[in-house]
């Protein structure tokens, strides 16, 4: 019997401790903050660990400390009477001080309401002051402005603002589609302008090119001219060497007539070639040509 007892009594005092444990202390995890309330009235912040409190008269509230993020869309006109959407992210959080965790859990009912009457006062606002065309470009201007009235106004409730991003800015359907195609059509203007100048600086060069070669052809007739009229000069001066009683004309048929064996030996050796005589005299024409001008330089 007295086994019995003491099996009940050692389980009595663990149940007891038990109680004391769940009643007296608390456990505050990571990036929160408990607050303790006793009789009613914030008394003390505790933040992460083990905490002790009384059982009864106190009591704890729970405050997170995590960032905040909320989106708000707000739907306003230009001051140009253009409907304009505009998506802003908002991220904020509660103060690390005790005072300002108290402030965030008491002084205000509902800070995400708080966030979003601002934003949207602020926007409405704001977005009267642009033309609908300017307004993609103010971005930045806009998140200022909506950025500096959230500060103020969520520091009278304990918390903080990080960061502000203006996310998306809409038009009405009509104005956008207007406002595409003419991005669309200065695009297209702009591509015909850049083809109208690319085939501008191909025809440049491609005459550049074609003056360049011209020039290099006439430059090489020129030169095969003066190498041909020095190769006959060397050639009659050295038959009225070999025989001082050959005239010039003489001398420059025996050369015509030579050029033109080798040439039909070059032309036998080609397969399926046709010769055809356009003029039986040329040569004699020829010669004679050539003959006056050597006759009229060697007089000279």
């Amino acid at each position: 019997m007295y086994e019995i007892l003491s099996r009940f009594s050692g389980i009595g005092i663990f149940f007891v401790i038990f109680i004391v444990l769940i009643l007296w202390f608390r456990v505050v995890p990571p990036n929160q903050a408990n607050i303790v309330v006793r009789l009613g009235k914030p008394v003390r912040v505790r933040k992460q660990g083990w905490h002790l409190i009384i059982p009864i008269l106190e009591g704890t509230v729970r405050q997170s400390l995590y960032d905040k993020n909320l989106g708000v869309n707000v739907d306003g006109l230009t001051v140009d009477n253009v409907k304009t959407g505009v998506g802003i992210n908002v991220v904020y959080r509660v103060k690390q001080d005790d005072q300002s965790i108290l402030d965030s859990k008491f002084a205000i009912d509902d800070p995400v309401r708080i966030v979003q009457a601002t934003v949207e006062e602020q926007l409405r606002a704001k977005i009267f002051t642009f033309e609908h065309e300017e307004i993609f470009w103010k971005r930045e201007e806009i998140g200022n402005e909506v950025k500096e009235a959230l500060k103020e106004k969520l520091g009278q409730y304990g918390m903080e603002l990080d960061s502000v991003q203006v996310t998306d800015i809409v038009l009405e359907a009509g104005v956008m589609e207007s406002m595409n195609q003419i991005i669309t059509q200065e695009k297209k203007k702009q591509a015909l302008v850049r083809e109208a100048e690319w085939r501008k600086a191909a025809l440049i060069l491609n005459a550049e090119a074609d003056k360049e070669v011209k020039k290099l052809i006439g430059e090489g007739m020129a030169l095969q001219r003066q190498a041909l009229a020095k190769g006959f000069k060397e050639s009659v001066m050295e038959m009225k060497a070999i025989d001082s009683t050959l005239n010039a004309k003489a001398i420059l048929d025996f050369l015509i007539t030579s050029s033109r064996l080798e040439t039909l030996e070059k032309v036998g050796h080609e397969g399926n070639v046709k010769v055809i005589y356009l003029n039986e005299n040329l040569e004699g024409k020829a010669a004679h040509m050539f003959g006056n001008s050597v006759e009229g330089s060697s007089k000279s």
